[in-house]
């Protein structure tokens, strides 16, 4: 009895273990699609800055000001990669994540499954002796019976 205790309590453990894993997937998959929205931005923001670039050249502009547009448009290259790389690095951190959570959610079903088990175990075994003490009871009442039978 009390080997069923101890799997239901390793049960509800590994079962708060894979909600909380769960809970860090969830926050992770959130910073992720940040990551995604901002690299978007970034990449929106450069093709808009080519643009103005481009109607600016049609317009004519000085040797300064081409070089201004050419070292924004650099720096923006530079943080595109910079968030292409960070994206990266979240996507392995999702991907930690979803093998952290599949791994808490194994522990579960097993710790779950031998609980299971172990209720099925005691509650034949109460059966069993249940239909033994049954027998026993039924045993008895027949000897009695004999018993007062042969008195007369």
């Amino acid at each position: 009895m009390a080997n069923v205790e101890s799997m239901e309590m390793l049960r509800d453990l590994a079962k708060r273990q894979s909600d909380k894993a769960v809970e860090d997937l969830g926050h992770l998959r959130r910073q992720h699609q940040d990551a995604e929205a901002r690299l978007t931005q970034l990449e929106q923001y450069r093709d808009e800055y080519r643009q103005k670039l481009h109607d600016a050249l049609s317009a004519g502009v000085s040797s300064s000001q081409w070089r201004d547009y050419q070292q924004f448009l650099a720096s923006l290259d530079r943080a595109i990669e910079q968030q292409r790389r960070q994206l990266g690095e979240q996507q392995a951190r999702v991907e930690g994540g979803m093998h952290r959570w599949q791994g808490e959610q194994r522990k579960f079903n097993a710790y779950d499954m031998l609980h299971t088990r172990g209720l099925h175990e005691r509650s034949h075994r109460q059966a069993k002796d249940e239909q033994r003490q049954s027998d026993e009871m039924a045993a008895q009442l027949r000897r009695r019976q004999q018993d007062n039978g042969r008195g007369f």
